[in-house]
């Protein structure tokens, strides 16, 4: 079975006035009875209606274990349970344990409840990756989540206080269906709770994930029609400049460019700078006032990770590599690389303005991150996780939304799918496979042509990703990790005269209106050739380790707690199977298991 992100516990407060009870549920079933454990004091019993348990933000669904009532400490409202790590897992769970004050906690929530609320009950949703989410009702009925980061979610003050101006500007200027944000602290040191927070109103409705799979296709059509129009109100707010949204009052003009009265442009918050020891890189994280300047940035990132950084990160890296007759990831080859890129980046970029407006982006348009009407499914009531998002230009953020991404052939553009025309021939499985590709191409198909319609500017940057410019443009920002071979070959392939004369054009007398400043020798190119081999045979051999595992490219050794036994027993038996079939002699077995990257590793 796939490796999935794993199913959390969660953790349901019953607030009495003269204390308080933390009562441990594992329970997404449509109600909860909550009883005291036995010896816990006085008893608490009663019916929690399921909202607090199963309606929370982006909370998991599709499990209904029976509640397991027991006292705990609040301890356990501050560490992360949602996965275990099969490896680096001490690492991992630091990253994400943030401690807070509970009573401070309730107090910020009643106040931002306003009307002399009191709190009943505080629920610990299910996790994500980067934040704790509460869930805190009042008696009289009202619902507010309390958002506080982890560690990992990105640099202290500016990451929260970008969230909450992303919020407010996609909701007041953009009109878009997004929780009202009632108050915040984007500085810990100033915050009761000892830690930075965002009190919200909860997102109305249900997520789509719990009903996606029950609803007839013309139903998902509907649905994937206002993502359209969603999207393209989302590319509509342009920007003259690059970096991330704050509220003027967030961000010290030394360090920002004026929006308008209330907003302004600061520092990026998006994760590709912070990720992979990439925060503790002195480098300039924005604005940016050109898309030139933008590029420059993150090339220089890039430069600066190799050259102060020990090592270059496993987890992104998509091959298993330094094996006997291998790729061997060398800093020599990623700085010229790069500096190659440096040379010509300048001619890479879009020559039409509208593609390099500046603007916002969800990147993470899945099924948990949508909520729908209950009773009426196809509406769509609201969109949370707005943490993290930058402003780059549209033609390097603006992608297909992940709700309609699929692995098969893409359809032609404004051209209806077919079904073969034997489908009634196919045995069973295949005719189910035909099916669903056939509705993944109509989502498809019917997402763009929403987004002709509405934003036209927005379909021309699609069409952009698919040059060899947007190609490049797309992963300079990653030769840290992994990828120099494949960027070297799209740069060997751009210095060629006949695709240097379409990328620059031709003077008068038919050459280069500009000279390229790329020269590569055919023994240069020999070599590049054969380090691309080796780089994609290792990329071949760590997909089919991962597909062994049922994982996914870019797996980072998370499971669900429960699954941690078998998926430990499965990696053991994967690697055994590795090193069995690459080794031919005791030393190369040896160079495989020290490149074995499935393990605990300095990073």
């Amino acid at each position: 079975m796939p490796v999935q992100l794993g199913k959390s516990s969660g953790f349901l407060l019953i607030l009495n006035r003269s204390r308080l009870q933390t009562i441990a549920y594992r329970s997404l079933s449509t109600t909860t009875t909550v009883k005291r454990a036995r010896n816990s004091g006085p008893r608490l019993s009663g019916t929690v209606p399921a909202p607090l348990v199963n309606d929370g933000y982006a909370a998991t669904t599709n499990i209904a274990h029976h509640p397991t009532p027991t006292e705990c400490d609040p301890e356990t409202l501050y560490t992360y349970s949602a996965q275990r790590w099969l490896w680096n897992e001490t690492q991992q769970l630091r990253s994400r344990y943030r401690p807070f004050d509970l009573p401070a906690l309730i107090r910020i929530a009643e106040q931002a409840a306003g009307n002399n609320a009191v709190c009943a009950t505080i629920a610990k949703l299910p996790e994500g990756s980067f934040n704790k989410a509460l869930l805190v009702t009042m008696r009289n009925g009202r619902e507010l989540v309390i958002k506080i980061p982890n560690p990992n979610a990105g640099p202290a003050h500016y990451t929260t206080a970008s969230e909450v101006a992303t919020m407010r500007y996609a909701r007041e200027n953009l009109h878009l269906p997004v929780p009202n944000v009632l108050t915040y602290c984007s500085r810990a040191g100033d915050s009761r709770l000892g830690a930075e927070y965002i009190v919200m109103e909860k997102a109305p409705g249900i997520e789509l994930s719990r009903v996606w799979e029950t609803l007839r296709p013309r139903d998902k059509l509907s649905i994937v029609k206002q993502i359209g129009s969603i999207t393209s109100r989302l590319s509509s707010g342009r920007f003259s400049a690059y970096g991330s949204l704050y509220l003027r009052e967030d961000i010290a003009e030394s360090e920002a460019i004026a929006v308008d009265d209330t907003f302004a442009i600061g520092p990026t918050t998006g994760r590709a700078w912070f990720d992979d020891q990439r925060a503790e890189v002195d480098v300039h994280r924005g604005p940016w006032p050109s898309t030139k300047d933008t590029i420059n940035a993150l090339a220089q990132r890039e430069l600066a990770c190799i050259h102060q950084l020990p090592s270059f990160p496993l987890t992104h890296q998509q091959g298993i590599f330094n094996g006997p007759g291998g790729y061997h990831p060398r800093k020599e080859t990623k700085l010229s690389v790069l500096q190659d890129f440096l040379s010509i980046h300048q001619h890479l970029l879009p020559k039409d303005e509208a593609l390099n407006n500046g603007i916002i982006w969800h990147n993470d348009l899945h099924l948990d991150n949508i909520f729908v009407n209950q009773n009426h499914p196809t509406e769509i009531t609201s969109i949370i996780d707005w943490q993290a998002v930058p402003i780059y230009p549209i033609f390097l953020i603006a992608h297909h939304p992940s709700l309609i991404e699929y692995d098969g052939p893409k359809p032609e553009r404004f051209v209806q799918p077919q079904l073969p025309e034997d489908i009634h021939d196919l045995n069973p499985a295949d005719k189910k496979a035909a099916g669903e590709l056939y509705l993944a191409q109509t989502l498809w198909l019917y997402y763009e042509t929403q987004v002709y319609k509405d934003a036209p500017d927005l379909l021309h940057a699609f069409k952009y990703h698919e040059t060899v410019q947007s190609d490049l443009l797309g992963l300079v920002g990653s030769v840290f990790d992994d990828g120099e071979p494949h960027v070297q070959k799209l740069l060997a392939n751009v210095a060629t005269d006949e695709v240097w004369k379409q990328l620059v054009g031709v003077d008068g007398s038919g050459d280069p209106s500009v000279a390229c400043p790329l020269k590569y020798t055919e023994r240069g190119l020999v070599r590049q050739a054969d380090e691309y081999a080796r780089w994609e045979r290792d990329v071949e051999r760590k997909a089919r380790v991962i597909e062994e595992l049922g994982a996914y490219p870019g797996w980072n050794g998370a499971v669900p707690p429960d699954d941690y036994e078998e998926m430990a027993g499965r990696l053991e038996m994967a690697k055994k199977r590795f090193l069995d079939r690459e080794s031919r002699t005791p030393a190369e077995r040896s160079m495989w298991e020290k490149a074995w990257p499935f393990e605990d590793k300095a990073e």
